[in-house]
């Protein structure tokens, strides 16, 4: 397996205190809404970097930067 970036959708967590990278706002927990959020693995020259966490509709806005999400 290569290192390379990718991304997964998943459901937003509890606790979660990430900020998307696209409108600069946390990917907020919800209760009622069970919220999705992209979650990417970044790699640069194939060494791991770092893990954005986007909103689905600003993963979606932003031209899914890191490839089709995984399920």
């Amino acid at each position: 397996m290569t290192n390379e970036s990718r991304a997964v959708l998943r459901t937003i967590e509890p606790g979660n205190s990430a900020i998307c990278p696209v409108c600069d706002q946390q990917v907020k927990f919800q209760a009622r809404t069970q919220g999705k959020q992209i979650i990417c693995n970044v790699y640069e020259n194939g060494t791991w970097q770092r893990v954005e966490q986007y909103h689905l509709a600003c993963y979606d806005e932003a031209q899914e930067p890191y490839g089709a999400p995984a399920t």
